[in-house]
C-alpha cells in the first residue's frame, strides 16, 4: 500500500497561506492533506488527497456546531485524524467518543486515522467494535513528541506497534511527533504505514524535503 504522508495544519493557516501552500507542493499517492475546516473547499481542485482533523461522533441530526461524516465525505474527504492525543487531553475526548468516530466514518466510506498514546491503547480497543479494527489505521504520536525535532525512541515505536498488532494483525501504523526531513530516513526503517506530520508541514518546503527522503527511501 501507498506510503502517507499526512500534512495536518492544526489551527494554523489563512486561506491566502493555505493558497500558497498548495501552489508550491506538487500533487502525488503519498500526500495527503487535514487542513482547518473552513478550507478545506480550497482542495476541490488541487488534485491533492484530502482529509480532515476531526469529525463529530453523531450522525445528521439537531447537533449545533458538529460537522458529520457525510459532509466531510461531499467535500472529498478521504481520511480524518482522529483521537490525537490534544483531542483527548484539551477537548477530553474518550475512547468511546473516537469509537463513535470511526463508525460514522466508515458507514460513509471514509478511513479513519485512529492516534493513540500507549496508555490508550487498550481502552481504545475495549471501545471499538470488532469488525472496524481492521478498517482504520492506526497512528503513534505521543504527546511529549509534538512539536519538537526528537521522535519517540525505537524501541517505544516498536513496541507500541506491536500493542497494537496484537489486537490487529498486519494492522496499518503510522507514527506522528517532531518528524523532519533529518528524521525521517531512519523512521522509514520501521516499516511503517506513514507518517503525520505537523510543525513541519506548516513549511512547505520541510514538507516536500519529507517526500523526497520518502521516495529515495532513506
Amino acid at each position: 500500500m501507498t506510503f502517507l504522508v499526512v500534512a495536518t495544519f492544526k489551527s494554523n493557516k489563512n486561506k491566502a497561506e493555505i493558497l500558497e501552500w498548495i501552489k508550491a507542493v506538487e500533487p502525488s499517492t503519498q500526500i495527503v492533506v487535514a487542513p482547518p475546516f473552513p478550507y478545506l473547499y480550497l482542495f476541490a481542485d488541487s488534485g491533492l488527497t484530502l482529509a480532515a482533523q476531526d469529525v463529530s461522533p453523531f450522525p445528521p441530526g439537531s447537533y449545533t456546531g458538529a460537522i458529520n461524516a457525510r459532509q466531510l465525505k461531499e467535500f472529498g474527504v478521504s481520511y480524518v485524524i482522529i483521537g490525537h492525543s490534544e483531542r483527548r487531553k484539551y477537548f477530553h475526548e474518550t475512547a468511546i467518543d473516537v469509537a463513535a468516530k470511526a463508525r460514522e466514518l466508515l458507514s460513509s466510506g471514509i478511513t479513519p486515522i485512529i492516534c493513540l498514546e500507549e496508555k490508550d491503547i487498550n481502552e481504545q480497543f475495549v471501545a471499538l467494535d470488532d469488525e472496524l479494527f481492521d478498517k482504520c489505521i492506526y497512528c503513534y504520536e505521543p504527546m511529549s513528541g509534538i512539536g519538537g525535532t526528537t521522535t519517540a525512541p525505537r524501541d517505544v515505536i516498536e513496541n507500541v506497534r506491536s500493542q497494537v498488532q496484537s489486537y490487529v494483525p498486519g494492522a496499518r501504523f503510522m507514527y506522528g511527533g517532531s518528524v523532519t526531513d533529518e528524521n525521517a530516513g531512519n523512521l522509514l526503517s520501521l516499516n511503517l504505514a506513514g507518517f503525520l506530520v505537523s510543525t513541519a508541514s506548516l513549511n512547505p518546503d520541510h514538507y516536500k524535503r519529507i517526500l523526497e527522503v520518502v521516495k529515495n527511501g532513506s
